[in-house]
């Protein structure tokens, strides 16, 4: 695929060609690259002019919500360097966190702010949350995690994958994947949590969970979603809330 092609349907979104040009211009130059299963591409040889008006909004509408300039808003999200990579489903991953802020937004809550990765605390490296914000009178730290789910085959909507002989096999991936990202690394998502509360003056405590593609409806409802979440909730008591969007692009908090 010739991806300077490509170039002249981003620069018609003038912010997102800010965030993602470096980005093409780093895959042009990489041999052997996927792109058929990256998204982003796939958006501009289609010209989806739908998905790539919305998704210049979300951008625009997420930097103005935190008050960042262009240069700040790149490098906080890590569309500078972290996006650098062959992993076509980094791309979601980049794009999570600035739609989180425009969801957070939207469902109420304010000061909004974008945390380093790190605070330095008697000569030592303190992991914290992603953003800390505040709702009412009441202020939350926030981490939030991706959830891939089966991506070989990607699922298409309305059509059986290799499981779908398997009982609820889609909510038991569903909920194994959520509870892993908690599990991960000694339940670093814990201790990123509680480190925010503690050094930010938090209330609560908040983890985000972003699940990508769009539902297939013979798999899982909203509410079986809110099923599986429930009970995680109940297993970690240092999480007072559980901030959800589905696969239909629903927004839930656990305990509402």
């Amino acid at each position: 695929m010739d991806l300077k092609s490509l170039f002249t349907v981003l620069e018609k979104y003038q912010f997102s060609a800010t965030c993602f040009m470096p980005y093409l211009d780093w895959l042009e130059q990489q041999p052997d690259v996927d792109l058929k299963n990256n998204d982003l591409i796939v958006a501009l040889s289609e010209q989806d002019t739908e998905s790539l008006k919305i998704l210049e909004t979300l951008l625009i509408r997420s930097r103005e919500i935190l008050g960042l300039t262009e240069t700040v808003f790149l490098n906080a999200f890590g569309f500078s360097n972290d996006l650098l990579t062959i992993d076509p489903e980094k791309v979601h991953d980049i794009l999570a966190e600035p739609i989180l802020v425009v969801n957070l937004f939207e469902n109420g809550f304010s000061n909004i702010e974008k945390l380093p990765r790190f605070i330095k605390h008697e000569g030592s490296k303190i992991s914290v949350a992603d953003f800390s914000a505040q709702r009412f009178d009441k202020k939350y730290a926030i981490e939030l995690k991706t959830v891939r789910m089966e991506n070989k085959p990607k699922p298409v909507p309305g059509q059986p994958t290799g499981n779908a002989a398997i009982p609820s096999w889609w909510r038991t991936m569903f909920r194994n994947n959520l509870i892993t990202k908690i599990e991960d690394k000694k339940r670093r998502v814990i201790k990123q949590l509680n480190n925010t509360k503690q050094y930010f003056k938090c209330d609560y405590t908040m983890l985000a969970f972003y699940t990508r593609r769009l539902g297939p409806s013979a798999l899982m409802e909203t509410e079986d979603y809110v099923k599986e979440i429930t009970d995680i909730k109940k297993e970690y008591d240092e999480i007072d809330y559980i901030f959800f969007k589905d696969y239909f692009g629903q927004v839930i908090v656990i305990p509402n």
